[in-house]
């Protein structure tokens, strides 16, 4: 098995490397065609509405005051109502395409591990051996990494300090110790990947943030109770406080509001 579907089978085994382009330009520019292709129709039922109020016709004059008259119309006096049908059909099109456009623009963005795996199995020989050609070779490319979703998301956090265990200190584990008590990937043995259990990841990482947040506090009391003087008590409060706030952003996804509110307290 290779090609396309030797990469189906990776992205279906882990659906965090289904990485997808969103076409976002495109899909922009399908909803502005198809918005200024129903303002236009838009213009043509005003026009014919126009005419038709005007034209001295008993029945015609009376389309707007009642729809029923005018869906029953015949022939040339329609012309309003076969208007009225072609603006449903564009609208039922636009409003779907809106609707899907607001969907793939709140996927989830793949995380930068990922996508630097899934470059990596598409370059390697013993995986994706390059086996896309012309256009579609740049597809994963990296000028098009912000239009790149992922159909799920990795559990967990995907902190600073998330990431720098994941690209820094995994990387150093798996290369002494990882690769001789981990086996391999048991859906693509031949590529010879290693893959980690991310909610094992993840719990070994909340660990390690709750023991230092309990610490900190504890470390504080400690240094305050052991200064004596005012002016060194003060700089240490500014240093514990500036702690505090560095680990807030480290360790966790808050928000600078969140970390301004949780220091204030």
């Amino acid at each position: 098995m290779d090609g396309y579907p030797r990469l189906a089978h990776l992205m279906g085994s882990d659906p965090a490397l289904a990485i997808f382009r969103r076409y976002g330009s495109l899909n922009a520019q399908n909803l502005l065609y198809m918005q200024a292709e129903i303002n236009e129709l838009q213009r043509e039922l005003q026009e014919i509405a126009l005419e038709d109020r005007v034209s001295g016709h008993e029945e015609k004059e009376r389309y707007s005051r009642e729809w029923w008259r005018l869906a029953r119309a015949q022939g040339a006096n329609s012309l309003q109502w076969k208007k009225c049908l072609e603006i449903r059909q564009k609208l039922n099109d636009y409003n779907s395409a809106l609707l899907n456009a607001r969907q793939v623009v709140s996927m989830t963005a793949p995380i930068e591990q990922d996508i630097r795996f899934l470059r990596t199995w598409l370059s390697r020989p013993d995986s994706g051996d390059n086996f896309l050609r012309g256009g579609e070779a740049s597809l994963w490319a990296v000028n098009n990494t912000d239009d790149l979703v992922a159909l799920s998301k990795r559990p967990g956090e995907h902190d600073i300090f998330t990431s720098w265990i994941a690209n820094s200190v995994l990387h150093t584990f798996h290369r002494y110790v990882g690769h001789c008590i981990v086996p391999k990937r048991q859906n693509d043995e031949e590529a010879g990947f290693t893959e980690y259990n991310d909610s094992q990841f993840m719990a070994i990482l909340q660990v390690l943030a709750t023991l230092l947040s309990s610490t900190l506090p504890v470390a504080s009391t400690v240094a305050l109770y052991l200064v004596k003087g005012m002016p060194l008590r003060l700089a240490m409060i500014a240093l514990f406080v500036t702690l505090f706030c560095g680990v807030l952003a480290i360790f966790t996804n808050a928000r600078r509001i969140e970390i301004f509110a949780a220091t204030a307290a």
